[in-house]
């Protein structure tokens, strides 16, 4: 089981910009005092990384937010929304290239030691046609998994991102075969950001593969033995009542504003008896976004967000109930923030008492969206996204070795 630093309290889990400014000084002095500590190389090794399927560039401002030493040195991704909004904030240009038609020559060329990827989710989500590794769109992972073994330097760090159900799917066995047989150790993780101190639910599968250091591991025999773990040992367990609420969250919108994200009546009317995800700005959970948020489908695509009439009791069978309540979508802004990406917005909650996160404090680059993305191109491209906060400590920890502690 991996170990990691322990929280001194459940506050430390919340103030979560703190936490990472905090590690990010004790990694400088570590770094010079372990630079002979040969379980741990990151420190006198430059870290080179691929970045695959990079959307909006979550693992790029991941591996920024972990304070690990090292350069993206090329992303790849075929969508031109999300490849406009990455070159906005990073000022590189992602590869637009079909991954599944990358040749080892090509990814042998940049050198890299370190793989962050988050394919495609398509194939194996819950309401969708489980097609798996015979979906088109899991044809890129499959050509990756296809290159490892033909590289003369395979990466030495492994990291992907996936909805829950990867963790049952072909392509992930495919994945952990090949890796297994060219002695990667690894972990699997099943978590979601609450766990994390963010007042988002998004459980998600996360794989940390990397090869050893120092030692030799028995081959062909993880698949026999493996753990999905679901509770990280570098975090402190946190009750859901000590999650900051989401007005911490919350933009200050002018009443223009506010009628742009609200929630029509017919969308509301037309679904007699369904229990809409309707949550206030003094609790402390939403649901998972996905990328049809913002859009007429509204079943299970994410929260509403009610900002009139709190006392009101309401009556799902009766949805004229619920059309005064002032019901509206979570704006782009407000998600990308609760997905911990590097955002800085007017917020409503400007007291002291405040809780909303920094992120721009511990990322090189800052994060916004450039005026030619559509607000629905914005929900679509943050719903395929990850949460950048859960990455870069399970890069941290688990990943990068950063504590010096046995992987498994």
């Amino acid at each position: 089981m991996e170990k990691g630093i322990k929280r001194k309290n459940n506050q430390d889990n919340i103030s979560i910009e703190n936490d990472i400014i905090n590690d990010n000084k004790l990694k400088k002095s570590k770094s010079n005092n372990n630079s002979s500590n040969n379980d741990n190389n990151n420190n006198n090794e430059s870290l080179r990384i691929l970045e695959f399927f990079c959307g909006i560039g979550g693992m790029h401002y991941a591996f920024e937010q972990s304070g690990m030493e090292g350069v993206v040195v090329a992303s790849f991704d075929i969508n031109v929304n999300t490849n406009l909004c990455y070159q906005h904030n990073f000022n590189i240009k992602p590869v637009n290239t079909i991954i599944d038609s990358l040749k080892v020559e090509k990814i042998e060329s940049y050198k890299a030691n370190c793989w962050l990827m988050s394919p495609p989710c398509q194939p194996y989500t819950r309401g969708g046609k489980n097609l798996d590794d015979e979906d088109h769109r899991a044809a890129g992972l499959l050509n990756l998994i296809n290159i490892l073994p033909k590289l003369n330097n395979p990466p030495k760090y492994i990291f992907l991102e996936n909805v829950v159900n990867f963790e049952i799917s072909r392509s992930r066995e495919k994945l952990i075969k090949q890796l297994d047989e060219m002695g990667y150790e690894m972990n699997e993780h099943l978590v979601t950001p609450t766990q994390f101190g963010i007042p988002n639910d998004r459980a998600r599968y996360y794989l940390s593969a990397r090869l050893p250091l120092n030692k030799k591991i028995e081959t062909g025999k993880y698949l026999d033995n493996c753990k999905f773990y679901r509770e990280p040992n570098f975090l402190n367990k946190i009750n859901e009542s000590d999650l900051p609420s989401l007005s911490n969250y919350r933009e200050n919108l002018s009443e223009e504003d506010e009628l742009k994200y609200h929630v029509p009546d017919k969308y509301i009317l037309k679904r007699y008896k369904f229990r809409f995800d309707i949550v206030k700005p003094n609790e402390n959970k939403c649901s998972c976004f996905t990328k049809a948020y913002g859009s007429h489908h509204v079943i299970g695509t994410g929260s509403f967000l009610q900002t009139k009439k709190f006392e009101k009791k309401y009556n799902f069978d009766n949805p004229e109930t619920l059309l005064d309540l002032g019901l509206r979508f979570f704006t782009p802004n407000e998600i990308a923030l609760l997905h911990a990406f590097p955002i800085k917005y007017d917020l409503l909650n400007k007291s002291e008492n405040s809780k909303a996160p920094d992120y721009t404090t511990i990322s090189k680059h800052s994060f916004s969206f450039p005026e030619e993305m559509t607000q629905i191109q914005r929900y679509r491209a943050l719903g395929n996204s990850l949460n950048v906060y859960v990455v870069a400590m399970l890069l941290k920890h688990v990943l990068f070795n950063y504590d010096n502690k046995d992987f498994q």
